[in-house]
């Protein structure tokens, strides 16, 4: 009898660990999505800001090191931590009630990834090399017109699934 409650007790454990709750989902799938949150020119701007004051910084294995180079601050922090999103969001366990959100949430994050493998890498490029102010302006704009716009609607179509699953699961959402 002592072996039987034991084998329930851990039954009822690992099923527990593996439970992801609706919050869970919801902060990984769609609240995290908010990291992107100045998606285009803003971010490249925020990311010359941050050069000028010397806060930007790379990391390597658990260590911070300070960079110089918007191209390392890139490839070094913003990239990883996209892909860490990624990898997060694919250990969900997609259920009826949380499939599209997550295939959407990626979508948003594959997105994200590959504009600043390519356009913002180029971009980061430019301020590195001290390329002039308008060379560099008007590689914003392009990236303003031509990327952030599917940005936009890929991140509201994931809000779109994500409030009325927060709504549905009782999920207190502040919009700011």
């Amino acid at each position: 009898m002592k072996n039987f409650f034991s084998l329930i007790f851990i039954g009822v454990l690992v099923t527990a660990c593996n439970f992801t709750s609706a919050e869970n989902y919801f902060d990984r799938a769609a609240l995290n999505s908010n990291k992107l949150v100045g998606f285009g020119s803003n971010d490249l701007i925020r990311f010359i800001e941050l050069k000028e004051t010397n806060n930007l910084f790379i990391v390597k294995g658990n260590q911070v090191k300070p960079t110089t180079k918007v191209e390392e601050y890139i490839k070094g922090y913003i990239i990883p931590d996209i892909e860490t999103n990624i990898e997060t969001i694919r250990t969900l366990k997609a259920t009826e009630e949380t499939k599209e959100m997550i295939v959407k949430s990626l979508e948003v994050f594959e997105y994200a990834k590959n504009t600043y493998s390519k356009e913002y890498i180029a971009i980061a490029k430019m301020i590195d090399n001290n390329e002039s102010a308008d060379a560099i302006n008007l590689e914003l704009i392009k990236l303003d017109s031509l990327k952030v716009p599917r940005f936009d609607v890929l991140h509201s179509e994931l809000w779109a699934l994500a409030l009325p699953y927060a709504e549905a699961n009782n999920i207190e959402v502040i919009i700011h």
